[in-house]
């Protein structure tokens, strides 16, 4: 697979299993440090694209028993957990069920968008989660609208638009016959 076909594919991905994929600003928080509160529309790196709110946490015996079942190695310490851990550990379980809920063939496309998503360079990986926090404050007909549109492109043009913003933040390219 060429260059450009592997970044258009990673990005068609990343954009579709936003829900599926943890956000890339989990990936260097602290792990006690609570996501930082956004205004309603902002999606700057916080986290509050995926999971409930820290005040939305069940006490421990509000857990359903597979809940519990599957966190019970944090059972002792569930009420000295700040919410923001807590929240974590419920996501890491949903996360985990859409995980085990794909097929093969989707699961091996993920892992390679993820490899590509980690190849690129820095400045079109910010492009791309700027890009990815823009497409998914979007309403669904227009996010639907938007992936039809990026299916139709050549990788080249894919590429383009990347490179030029990307979809959700700069006008799509125009059509050439």
């Amino acid at each position: 697979m060429n260059r450009d076909a592997a970044i258009a594919l990673s990005t068609l991905l990343l954009a579709l299993a936003a829900a599926v994929v943890p956000s890339p600003a989990h990936a260097h928080r602290d792990h006690d440090e609570p996501a930082p509160a956004l205004a309603a529309g902002d999606h700057r790196g916080g986290g509050r694209l995926f999971g409930p709110p820290p005040a939305d946490v069940p006490e421990w015996n509000r857990l359903t028993p597979d809940q519990q079942r599957r966190l019970q190695w944090l059972r002792e310490r569930w009420h000295d957990l700040p919410p923001a851990r807590r929240v974590r550990a419920l996501e890491r379980l949903r996360r985990h069920d859409r995980w085990a809920e794909l097929g093969p063939e989707d699961r091996a496309r993920l892992r390679e968008g993820a490899r590509n998503f980690r190849d690129l360079p820095p400045e079109l990986k910010a492009r791309m989660r700027a890009s990815f926090a823009a497409i998914h404050a979007l309403p669904e007909p227009e996010r639907q609208r938007l992936l039809q549109r990026w299916r139709t492109l050549t990788p080249g043009q894919r590429r383009a638009w990347l490179e030029a913003g990307g979809p959700g933040l700069v006008a799509e390219p125009v059509a050439t016959n």
